[in-house]
């Protein structure tokens, strides 16, 4: 498995075919408000999805759950003309334990989303005293942090019981599984063991009796790909912050001296991403109330859990 990772240096006999080999990186330093995005084209496809699923209008008290780095809130901010304050809060906090050539994850309880709807349900609640409030946010945006929540049914509940009746949650996923992102082969393996699957996330907003509706979309992105290699050493997108230093500088090379080397200055490719759509539900159907964004919602079919 080591041997994988000796560069065209070693061993000495092949160093001869290393066609102008750097054992140093010679990325270019971007200002951190350029680096960490996928571009204007991508911004302005998100909007329109955001738009599509949220219906996020400019008097609606929103609340954005995403990382910080590469975080889509004061985009949200400016292009719909928020008047309300909006709040910002980071997912989850993570201890990060460096093994020999690996990092593994450990998430801090009591921190993050969950704490924080957590507590914001309860006031609801008490300020409302049972009777219907006005809660304190009007539409939530979970932006891939699905994976950092400790305990995800109990936080969606406390999310939109932090909400008016009117709620609305939207949960914008990178599945792991549907990744497509062009990373290298070690980093797509750990996404996927770490990720969790669209499916739980669907039954676990089925336990909660909402009303569901999700969706794939494609956004495309298209980069300059010394960019792109940068954006990777840098560990973006987040998900990358479980690699190793050694693991980073060893995918990054490989890709840089591989499949990327001869295919032009761009890299071009689609962002699959899951939106999420969950309302509190008024109704009692004798079928479930989780379908595909667009299907007839009358139409009955077989339960997502039995």
């Amino acid at each position: 498995m080591a041997s994988s990772y000796l560069g065209p240096e070693s061993p000495r006999p092949l160093a001869v075919i290393s066609e102008g080999y750097q054992k140093r990186w010679n990325l270019p330093d971007y200002h951190p408000f350029e680096k960490y995005n996928f571009g204007r084209k991508y911004e302005e496809a998100m909007i329109r999805l955001i738009h599509k699923y949220l219906e996020l209008g400019t008097t609606d008290r929103l609340c954005y759950v995403g990382d910080i780095t590469g975080s889509l809130a004061p985009l949200l901010r400016e292009r719909f003309c928020l008047l309300e304050p909006m709040t910002a809060v980071i997912p989850g906090h993570v201890r990060y334990l460096t093994t020999d050539n690996s990092v593994i994850p450990v998430p801090i309880a009591h921190t993050g989303a969950d704490e924080y709807f957590r507590l914001q349900a309860a006031a609801n609640q008490s300020i409302s005293g049972g009777k219907p409030a006005k809660g304190m946010f009007d539409k939530v945006i979970l932006k891939d942090a699905v994976s950092s929540l400790e305990n995800p049914i109990e936080t969606y509940q406390n999310i939109l019981g932090s909400c008016g009746p009117d709620g609305k949650l939207l949960i914008i996923h990178r599945a792991g599984n549907l990744n497509t992102l062009p990373l290298f082969r070690d980093a797509k393996q750990r996404i996927d063991e770490t990720d969790k699957p669209y499916e739980t996330i669907l039954k676990d907003l089925y336990a909660c009796n909402f009303d569901v509706k999700w969706n794939i979309e494609y956004v495309p992105v298209r980069m300059a790909k010394i960019k792109w290699l940068t954006m990777m050493k840098d560990k973006f997108p987040p998900e990358m912050q479980m690699l190793s230093n050694f693991e980073i500088f060893s995918g990054v090379r490989d890709l840089s001296e591989g499949v990327l080397k001869y295919e032009g200055e761009e890299v071009e490719f689609l962002d699959r991403l899951l939106f999420i759509t969950a309302t509190p539900s008024f109704t009692e159907l004798a079928y479930p109330r989780v379908q595909k964004y667009g299907a007839n919602r009358f139409k009955p079919f077989r339960p997502l859990v039995t």
